[in-house]
C-alpha cells in the first residue's frame, strides 16, 4: 500500500507565501491545501512567522492586521514535541542554524521516508538532502519533478 508524504515546510517557504513575495510559493501552498494534503511543520515555524508578522507590523512595512497567520497555520499540523526536537537538533551534524535544525530534527521525527522537505533556505536543503530527504523548494525548483512522484503539481502563476 503506498501513503502519502507528508510535506514538511519551513519558514522561508511560508513567509514568502503569506506576504507575496513568491506566488509560485503561495500557489503550490494554496494547492496542496485545497487537496486536503497534509502539511506538517514544527513549532518554530509558528513562532518565527508570528514574530515576523509583528516585527513587519511594529517597522510599519504591514499594516496591523494586513497579514492573516492564522489563515495558513491553523491548516498545517503544527508539531509540539518541541523539547525532545531541541535534543535531536542539538546532536545533528549538518551545517544549520539553530532554526533550522529544528525543522530538520522535526523532518526526522516524521521519518526520512513518510516525508519531503519543503525549503528555500540552501543549507537546509543541502542538509536534508545528506540525510536522505526529497527535498523541494517550490520558489525555484521545476514542478514537473512533482508530477513524476505523484505529488501535487502547480503550473506556475504567470
Amino acid at each position: 500500500m503506498t501513503t502519502e508524504k507528508i510535506w514538511v515546510v519551513d519558514t522561508s517557504v511560508v513567509l514568502r507565501a503569506m506576504l507575496g513575495d513568491s506566488p509560485a510559493a503561495k500557489a503550490w501552498l494554496d494547492h496542496c491545501l485545497g487537496l486536503g494534503q497534509t502539511i506538517a511543520c514544527c513549532r518554530m515555524l509558528d513562532l518565527e512567522t508570528r514574530r515576523t508578522i509583528i516585527r513587519m507590523e511594529l517597522r510599519g512595512s504591514l499594516l496591523p492586521g494586513q497579514v492573516d497567520a492564522n489563515a495558513y497555520l491553523g491548516r498545517f499540523a503544527i508539531g509540539t514535541q518541541i523539547d525532545v526536537l531541541f535534543d535531536e537538533a542539538k546532536r545533528l551534524l549538518q551545517m544549520l542554524r539553530a532554526s533550522d535544525a529544528l525543522h530538520v530534527a522535526f523532518a526526522l521525527s516524521i521519518g526520512v521516508d513518510e516525508a519531503t522537505v519543503v525549503t528555500h533556505d540552501q543549507e537546509m536543503a543541502a542538509a536534508c538532502a545528506a540525510l536522505g530527504f526529497d527535498v523541494f523548494d517550490p520558489v525555484n525548483d521545476d514542478q514537473s519533478r512533482l508530477a513524476k512522484h505523484g505529488r501535487c503539481e502547480v503550473t506556475p502563476p504567470g
